[in-house]
């Protein structure tokens, strides 16, 4: 250990700096979004896909929001098998 150097110490951001953080994200996304819309564009992809595919992308890098999704899927095909009474309720 290096003498009189101090391990620097996480600090939290204060809520000017978390807007300002955010606001870049938000600008790199659409730069990002931007560019693949243009790629998408230019090699003929359609609209539907493109979106598709970014959600699919998204869904991907959320694992947790994505089972979220598939246990309300889960719920509301239970819930219409109960209501068309092909299965009892509990």
């Amino acid at each position: 250990m290096i003498t009189g150097h101090r391990p620097m110490e996480p600090t939290e951001n204060p809520p000017e700096r978390e807007a300002a953080i955010k606001i870049q994200l938000a600008s790199r996304l659409d730069r990002h979004l931007a560019l693949a819309a243009k790629l998408a564009s230019k090699f003929g992809v359609p609209p539907d896909a493109f979106a598709a595919a970014a959600w699919h992308a998204y869904l991907h890098a959320s694992p947790a929001l994505a089972e979220h999704i598939e246990q309300l899927q889960f719920m509301a095909s239970i819930e219409e098998l109960r209501t068309a009474g092909r299965l009892a309720k509990a």
